[in-house]
């Protein structure tokens, strides 16, 4: 498609600053953006790159004094950036409501009729799937699981029996929900005996997980994806763990069995979680920390064992120093002892 700038601009609520005769045909980063690209700058660190982008317009919060480019000031340049890339990218048509010839079906299974059922889906018993949900191809829906309106599954996503799916959720490819927490307890002569996983997991409206994301059924009770929770690819949540609401949590984050976790968290890829924990809302983990204890409201932490954010960043700044140091130290004691020698 091709757009002017001032044309973008109404449509996203945005005041031109410059030529709103600029044609846009594509959006691209700043650094690589072409004359009839559209970019954005909702970062301070790509500031630098206004006075030789090549945009034929940027959306900014505010302009840069002399620069040359087309400007769409808007008080939230990000969001305004993803509303620019429905635009020139609308989600795909979804298929037409229905079931596939080759979805199995069990009994007792109530699908509204606006649903769609994919190609080589298996429904088991007492199955709800409800309405203007679609199930892309080879979803498993195990006995019992109850899935609300207008949620959206993706290819091999597998949710066991006697789940509990809100409305408008997403669930990425290959992703499995309800799948057995890891409880096995050891027996004489170090054997396991494995511990039957009896509870479910319920996920609430609006929660989006990633591909390849396991989410374990509880032991007993259930396991608890509150509503708004965006998990990452790869993420592992263990038995029985509660995620508060509008919680976020990078790929490959894992969270040990019965850990309760705040709302309005927010979590960054590899950080680990141990078990039994209660944390609290909104605080911040940096990537590939270690959380073995509730940081406290609103706190940002990171290292492992998780520290506050500014300590944990010291200590890294010692640590690289970490060998200039010892030869300081080294090269004292030597002085030191030839001097002891001498006297």
């Amino acid at each position: 498609m091709s757009i002017t700038a001032g044309e973008l601009a109404k449509k996203l609520g945005a005041v031109v600053v410059g030529n709103p005769d600029v044609a846009i045909e594509g959006i691209a980063k700043i650094e690589e953006a072409t004359s009839s690209d559209v970019s954005f700058v909702a970062n301070s660190a790509y500031r630098k790159y206004l006075d030789s982008t090549a945009a034929g317009a940027v959306i900014v919060d505010e302009p840069l004094e002399g620069g040359s480019a087309t400007y769409l000031v808007t008080p939230e340049p990000y969001v305004t950036f993803l509303k620019t890339l429905k635009i020139f990218h609308p989600e795909s048509p979804h298929p037409e409501a229905g079931i596939h010839p080759s979805a199995v079906i069990g009994k007792d299974v109530k699908i509204s009729n606006n649903a769609t059922v994919g190609p080589l889906c298996v429904l088991e018993d007492g199955v709800v799937i409800g309405d203007g949900t679609i199930l892309r191809s080879q979803v498993f829906v195990g006995r019992g699981t109850v899935i609300g309106d207008n949620c959206l599954f993706h290819s091999r996503v597998t949710i066991r029996e006697n789940c509990v799916v809100g409305d408008r959720v997403i669930l990425q490819d290959g992703c499995v929900i309800g799948s057995d927490g890891f409880g096995f307890a050891q027996q004489e002569g170090a054997a396991y005996a494995k511990i039957p996983q009896v509870g479910n997991v319920i996920l609430e409206d609006d929660v989006e997980i990633g591909a390849n994301t396991a989410i374990d059924r509880a032991t007993m009770g259930r396991t608890v994806i509150r509503k708004g929770v965006k998990l990452d690819n790869l993420v592992q949540v263990g038995h029985n763990v509660e995620i508060g609401a509008n919680t976020v949590m990078a790929g490959q984050a894992g969270v040990a069995g019965s850990t309760k976790i705040g709302a309005q968290s927010m979590f960054g890829g590899q950080v680990g979680i141990a078990g039994h924990l209660r944390l609290s809302d909104r605080i911040m983990v940096a990537a590939q920390s270690g959380i073995v204890k509730d940081p406290g409201m609103g706190k940002i932490v990171g290292g492992s064992p998780a520290r506050d954010i500014h300590e944990w960043q010291r200590i890294e700044a010692y640590l690289s120093r970490l060998k200039d140091l010892f030869k300081r130290v080294k090269t004292l004691e030597e002085k030191a002892g030839e001097g002891e020698a001498e006297a």
